[in-house]
């Protein structure tokens, strides 16, 4: 795996890179940022999960840390919250290949071996669309894309020499194709629209129900730790949850988290 010059090497596993690229923009921040890799180099993973914390708890956070935090989770033999931090940051960094790593390996490690359901093949393609870019990359391209048109409506609005309008025009007509399909894709990520609510189980072993009851006649299977789920309907404490094959249950919300 290929790790860039601004990532730490702790060990020989995908695990140990940790990102030292600023997270925030805040001094303060940057500081926890930093002390919190330094804690991690020299293992203390309880010390650089404190750090990374006091970021979030600000409510700031960027996929660095959030990859970060699902590393120091998984030295602390914390499975669940581990992948629950590398889903977190892969929703922000789809494209990283550390994080996909990493949350691959993770999930190897869960207890329940789920095959998922064929998708149909638009869907494919919209979710491969959607995560093209990362949420940072998507911004700069649409402000850019968006600068050049303008720039562009005003260079032939002026006249200048028939070629110089020609090619301006051209420019134009391409940057304006680039605002409209990735500042489409820029607003249904910035708005949600196309997102479930999925969770990660984080606890030891979860009996799942058929209905909202603790009425153990009522269980139908069990699901582990570090699992991922869809949220469906919710009653009081108890939600139902969706697996990745299909498989439909009850369990209270307390044992999961959700992405």
């Amino acid at each position: 795996m290929m790790v860039n010059s601004c990532r730490l090497v702790a060990t020989v596993l995908w695990l140990t890179t940790l990102t030292l690229v600023p997270a925030l923009d805040t001094h303060a921040q940057d500081a926890f940022f930093d002390e919190g890799n330094q804690l991690y180099q020299n293992a203390d993973f309880t010390g650089a999960l404190e750090r990374y914390q006091r970021i979030l708890n600000e409510g700031l956070e960027s996929g660095e840390l959030h990859y970060n935090i699902g590393n120091t989770h998984f030295k602390l033999g914390d499975l669940g919250r581990a992948i629950l931090s590398y889903e977190r940051a892969r929703r922000i960094m789809p494209r990283d290949d550390d994080v996909l790593a990493n949350l691959e390996l993770a999930r190897s490690m869960t207890a329940d071996d789920i095959t998922p359901l064929p998708r149909f093949w638009l869907f494919r393609i919209v979710e491969w669309w959607l995560e093209l870019l990362s949420r940072t990359a998507l911004s700069w391209l649409v402000s850019v894309a968006y600068l050049t048109t303008a720039a562009a409506i005003v260079t032939v609005i002026l006249r200048p020499a028939p070629l110089v309008v020609t090619w301006t025009r051209r420019l134009g007509f391409a940057t304006g194709a680039l605002i409209l399909i990735f500042g489409l894709n820029f607003v249904v990520r910035g708005l949600g629209i196309r997102s479930v609510e999925e969770a990660v189980i984080l606890a030891d072993e979860v009996q799942v129900q058929s209905a909202p009851s603790d009425d153990s006649a009522l269980g139908i299977f069990r699901v582990h730790e570090g699992t991922k789920v869809r949220l469906d309907r919710r009653s009081d404490e108890w939600v139902e949850i969706v697996l990745e094959d299909g498989t439909v249950g009850w369990i209270r919300a307390e044992n999961l988290e959700t992405i």
